[in-house]
């Protein structure tokens, strides 16, 4: 078993700056450069993380950066990225067509990438997801602190 941390890579511009370029009649394009950090998860009294996030902002950041990517395999790692920037906690990225189940998540949100379907999971504490089906950037990408043994991850 493999133990891996990866730290946020990619940060993109809030959801707020997007609205406000688009209903001035000018075109914004978010980039990993324009980000903002998103806040860190504050521990509760017991201990379990308090998880403070706009699913619907989110979820508008997530398309925004899928359509600017032209490929499917692009435009999953995009959503990847942009989610676990804007909501500071492990996540991954799942084709639906593919046999992956997923457990421990607080939020899923589903999603049309570049004409397949698709589930974003987010986990606050402990949770993983399997991929029995093939591999790849097309099917599925996580992000986050993890183990990963074959085609299982394991969130911490």
């Amino acid at each position: 078993m493999t133990r891996r941390t990866m730290s946020k890579t990619c940060k993109i511009a809030s959801t707020a700056v997007l609205t406000g370029a688009l209903a001035l009649g000018g075109a914004a394009m978010a980039t990993p450069a324009m980000a903002a950090p998103a806040a860190a998860p504050a521990a509760s009294a017991s201990g379990a993380a308090n998880v403070n996030f706009d699913p619907v902002a989110i979820g508008n950041a997530i398309r925004d950066a899928v359509n600017d990517q032209d490929d499917r395999g692009g435009a999953v790692r995009a959503a990847l990225d942009v989610a676990s920037a804007q909501s500071g906690v492990n996540v991954a990225v799942a084709n639906k067509n593919q046999d992956i189940s997923s457990s421990g998540e607080v939020w899923a949100e589903h999603l049309d990438i570049k004409g397949g379907s698709y589930v974003v999971y987010f986990y606050d504490r402990e949770g993983s997801i399997e991929n029995n089906g093939d591999g790849g950037w097309i099917n599925w990408g996580f992000k986050g602190t993890f183990d990963r043994d074959g085609q299982t991850v394991t969130f911490h």
